[in-house]
């Protein structure tokens, strides 16, 4: 367990879950995360491309959302179901890339590729769709991103149009800002978003290598990082959450890690992962082949499997004051807590 101490904030390591899995507990490429009730945790998986001799729209597995339940222990996880297949029909994705929850529970996906927001009732079951292509009002180039406010107004991050378009629950065009560019309030190709406590909406501008603070009308506040791998740097930031202190994680996709600003933009620290041991789900499938034991034993260093591997997702659980990472690329989630004191800290910065 690692713990750092930094500028008056505690954060402790707590643990990975999930394994590489085409269905049920586990997950296939995690990109986007979404936080719902009673600790249950809403999980975008891309899946991956790769059926041989299948036409183009069903040549993949593991696309789906899969719903987990994540309690405050450790291994108190739980598989709950999941809904979604890889596919152009109705109810169907090719590329999800966000997902939000509205006030009734109901879960609106988007898709990169189709260009179109699939909407699913609590239980999973596929509701409408809305949305095209092109860059009109309502249209989209590429959506990725999307959140649902109190007052269930719906955001999207149009990636490639290079705005965030306003909507109503039925796709019905309210308002957009932004374009291409790379001054105060435009953007290059934006990703991720979320809305801080204190109202300000947050806008990874990933080409622009920028994270972006706007009012919710598109005004520009204040920005954080630039491009390098340095301290405070950035490249292709891909997700951003903001905790109720005001302390800003930023998911640094192309350096496989992620940072933390204070809500004035100073560097704090950053976290590169740390899932020294495997998870409840994966531990079982590695002690069942003795020849995969002897040879992890051969390998000197294993510290490069506990690092994050182009993480693309995060959220800050503020119930439980504490930081979910999707790590994409080893397709599981790693956890840190915010603790509010800590007692002999071991300081790793």
């Amino acid at each position: 367990m690692v713990t750092q101490l930094v500028a008056g904030r505690v954060f402790d390591y707590s643990r990975v879950i999930g394994r590489g899995a085409v269905s049920g507990a586990g997950f296939n490429t995690p990109i986007a995360l979404c936080l719902a009730a009673e600790d249950k945790v809403f999980v975008v998986n891309r899946g991956a491309e790769y059926v041989p001799g299948a036409p183009w729209n069903k040549m993949a597995h593991g696309s789906r959302i899969g719903v987990f339940f994540i309690g405050g222990e450790n291994e108190d996880e739980e598989w709950l179901t999941e809904f979604g297949d890889y596919g152009d029909g109705t109810g169907e994705f090719i590329w999800p890339a966000g997902i939000a929850l509205d006030s009734r529970g109901n879960a609106y996906v988007t898709d990169e590729w189709l260009n179109r927001v699939n909407v699913y009732d609590p239980d999973g079951r596929f509701v409408s769709q809305w949305g095209t292509e092109g860059s009109g009002p309502g249209q989209f180039l590429g959506p990725n991103r999307i959140l649902i406010d109190g007052e269930d107004t719906v955001y999207v991050v149009d990636g490639r149009n290079h705005r965030v378009q306003k909507l109503g629950l039925d796709g019905t065009f309210k308002a957009e800002f932004g374009s291409l560019g790379d001054g105060d309030g435009q953007f290059n190709n934006p990703w991720g978003l979320t809305i801080a406590p204190d109202g300000h909406i947050y806008i990874t501008d990933t080409k622009n290598n920028r994270v972006q603070k706007l009012t919710t009308d598109g005004e520009f506040v204040a920005e954080f990082g630039a491009y390098g791998d340095g301290r405070g740097q950035l490249n292709r930031p891909s997700d951003v959450a903001v905790d109720d202190e005001g302390d800003v994680y930023i998911c640094d996709w192309g350096n496989s890690r992620v940072q933390v600003f204070a809500a004035d933009g100073r560097f704090l620290t950053s976290f590169i992962g740390d899932a020294q041991e495997f998870s409840k789900w994966a531990r079982p499938a590695v002690n069942a082949s003795p020849q995969a034991l002897l040879r992890r034993r051969e390998v000197k260093d294993l510290s490069v499997e506990w690092r994050l591997a182009m993480p693309q997702a995060v959220e800050f659980d503020v119930a439980r004051q504490r930081l979910l990472i999707a790590d994409t690329q080893r397709n599981r989630i790693q956890i840190y807590n915010k603790l509010d004191s800590y007692v002999s800290a071991q300081k790793n910065l």
